[in-house]
């Protein structure tokens, strides 16, 4: 359940993501932004006049959008992508770059 301060931590976990971070620190922040782009408004939310808390988490992670793109390229690929599945308004670059990133995991599993 989202609430009203859900979009300014968005922008702060963008932010802090273009940053060097500790491993578990990093993957900490994207699993929250998954729940934040991925969540609801809480029912009090809505009633107070905020019922798309998570349209406005995904516009945030649209103004870092591509830290995102690097993390499933360098990073935790598999969070990185579900995160873009839901906030990047641009399906068509996400179905290729998912379908990029799945070839070459592809062969990288070959090669072993």
């Amino acid at each position: 359940m989202l609430f009203q301060v859900a979009p300014y931590a968005t922008s702060a976990i963008i932010a802090a993501l273009s940053e060097d971070l500790p491993s578990f620190t990093r993957s900490h922040f994207l699993n929250m932004l998954w729940y934040l782009v991925t969540g609801e408004s809480h029912a009090t939310e809505a009633e107070a006049g905020l019922p798309d808390l998570e349209m406005e988490c995904r516009s945030a992670v649209g103004e870092g959008i591509w830290l995102i793109y690097k993390e499933a390229v360098s990073g935790d690929s598999e969070t990185a992508l579900d995160i873009l599945e839901f906030a990047d308004p641009n399906s068509a670059r996400f179905e290729h770059f998912r379908s990029t990133i799945a070839g070459r995991s592809k062969r990288r599993l070959k090669g072993l």
